[in-house]
């Protein structure tokens, strides 16, 4: 396919991209340049990379992938309601406070908790030196701060609202994500961990002549109806209308047919019956 031929036959989204990359003072561009330069919807750009990419008018240069941070709907649950490692904690402060014996099913009861909430709270409490178990399995506190409770409530308010990437938190921050982040069969974790994948795209030799076609040719706008009004006042012929093509394979029509267990009975049944 030649290349005004090939021009002829792009998207107007992909028109859109491959102009930026001919006005580009940079050979490679980052999807987010590519964002903020075409002013396309995320689904839009990436629909036009995708098929750029497919017609090979597009390489990837670079790909990386940069771990984010967001809060889930539990992450934003803890941080209206706390925790239920600060709400544990509080729990046996108070107890500490009043003298009362504290239980484990004293705190489900009182804080609403399920039982694998309270039980990991009391497990990493313990473990830090901030809760004890005491004889008849009630829970003391010594009185001592929690680092983990610290640091979540201090992650809760700095990603209510606004993800960030992992990296921009210091070690200590990072271990309490971890830990606490969505993984398979635990699906209550207030922290989840997505990939944002970022593509470092530059034009190969073909997208490279497309591109000086297209500045040399300009862009007009494309319609694909031709109006009365574009007729009128003759602004049809600074438009660029999208061809059609006869040569497209027409939908394949499925026929309904019946379900292959369904013949096997009506098989059987027949075979009874005569």
């Amino acid at each position: 396919m030649d290349i005004s031929s090939l021009i002829d036959s792009l998207h107007p989204l992909e028109v859109k991209v491959l102009s930026t990359f001919g006005t580009s003072s940079s050979p490679i561009l980052q999807t987010e340049q590519l964002a903020q330069t075409t002013g396309l919807e995320p689904s839009q750009l990436s629909m036009a990379i995708e098929w750029l990419l497919a017609k090979s008018l597009l390489v990837v240069d670079t790909e990386t992938a940069t771990p984010i941070v967001s809060l889930t709907k539990t992450g934003e649950l803890y941080f209206e309601k706390y925790s239920p490692i600060e709400r544990v904690l509080s729990v046996a402060r108070d107890a500490a406070k009043t003298g009362k014996r504290l239980t484990i099913q004293d705190i489900q009861s009182r804080e609403g908790l399920e039982p694998t909430e309270v039980s990991g709270a009391i497990g990493r409490l313990k473990k830090e030196g901030v809760l004890l178990i005491i004889q008849g399995g009630c829970i003391e506190s010594t009185g001592r701060p929690s680092q983990t409770a610290e640091v979540m409530r201090g992650l809760l308010q700095q990603l209510h609202g606004a993800p960030r990437e992992l990296r921009a938190f210091p070690e200590t921050q990072r271990q309490v994500i971890h830990d606490h982040a969505v993984k398979r069969g635990n699906a209550r974790e207030p922290f989840r961990i997505d990939d944002r994948v970022t593509k470092a795209l530059k034009l190969s030799e073909t997208g490279v002549e497309a591109a000086q076609q297209l500045s040399r040719q300009g862009t007009a706008e494309e319609v694909s109806q031709l109006t009365p009004e574009l007729l009128k006042d003759g602004s049809w012929r600074a438009k660029r209308f999208r061809k059609y093509t006869i040569s497209l394979r027409a939908p394949r029509i499925a026929p309904g047919k019946r379900h292959p267990y369904r013949e096997f009975l009506d098989a059987v049944k027949a075979k009874l019956v005569s």
